[in-house]
């Protein structure tokens, strides 16, 4: 039960919405999807008098062009995994649909936007928006503005939304590479405790074209999730021999764990464990990537 007496503002356009947000500052709370908001009024962690309901605003689509897919905030998991296969690395977030922590409640109802904007350190949104250098559309009070995703997450539970600026859509562009993604967690409902998305350039396979086979990881960047209050995004290159190989797995897992500052600690694990099994999770993230595009 929602003890406190709130104002419920439904508006029909993003000014509309960006006005009132503006206008109420810190005691308005965005809904979108609300499954982190309403169960956080209902156990008294939030304290605000207005909720600005976003599903009239018209950002529910999902668009598929030549030049990547946009994804607007209000559009769910389901949404997500009932639409045709994204081009591209795009693919990716349908894949991390289809697993989101919370089972068929949560993809039915919860958005990629919004967990993008809660900043959830063990969610897995906001690392798989980071590795796919998603752009992150946002219109306030000074009207429109884009950021990339790696510029977007600040901390836990902190991004960059200015005053009465509001989170309208994610694009990802539509390039070839090839992905992978590995997710550690307890158990089917748990939070992840680690994940890793690996994108690799293609392989040039001469006068054949591009080819997705190999075993080399040149050019590989690997984005870790729940690992720090932050997504961290690894360029593998000073670890990669010539030919674009791993040394050790006990070396790879050693070079992880020095780029992880204060890892993240909660309920679920604890930062020491976090920071053990970064190198495992990303090295499974890495033979994916090769094995699921062959």
């Amino acid at each position: 039960m929602i003890r406190t007496a709130l104002r419920h503002h439904a508006p029909t356009e993003v000014a509309e919405a960006v006005a009132l947000l503006d206008a109420h500052a810190e005691r308005a709370a965005v809904l979108g999807g609300g499954t982190m908001l309403v169960p956080s009024l209902t156990r008294g962690e939030r304290d605000v008098d207005h909720v600005i309901d976003l599903r009239r605003l018209g950002v529910d689509a999902v668009t598929v062009r030549a030049d990547g897919v946009h994804i607007g905030a209000m559009v769910t998991y389901a949404h997500l995994l009932a639409a045709s296969p994204f081009p591209g690395p795009a693919h990716l977030l349908q894949r991390v649909a289809g697993g989101i922590t919370g089972g068929p409640q949560i993809r039915c109802q919860g958005t990629i936007c919004g967990s993008a904007a809660y900043a959830n350190p063990s969610s897995e949104v906001p690392a798989v928006l980071v590795a796919l250098d998603a752009t992150m559309h946002l219109h306030g009070p000074g009207g429109a503005r884009i950021t990339p995703a790696s510029a977007f997450f600040l901390d836990a539970f902190t991004v960059d939304l200015r005053r009465g600026e509001l989170l309208t859509g994610v694009s990802v562009a539509a390039r070839a590479a090839r992905l992978g993604y590995y997710k550690l967690k307890l158990a089917e409902g748990s939070w992840p405790i680690a994940t890793a998305a690996a994108v690799l350039p293609p392989i040039d396979v001469g006068s054949g074209g591009i080819g997705f086979s190999g075993v080399g990881y040149s050019g590989a960047v690997v984005t870790l999730g729940a690992i720090s209050t932050r997504p961290i995004r690894l360029d593998l290159a000073p670890v990669l021999d010539d030919a674009g190989r791993l040394p050790s797995d006990a070396d790879v897992d050693d070079w992880v764990a020095a780029q992880i500052g204060e890892p993240w600690d909660d309920e679920l694990a604890p930062g020491d464990y976090r920071r053990m099994v970064a190198g495992v999770v990303l090295r499974r993230a890495l033979h994916r990537a090769n094995e699921e595009n062959r």
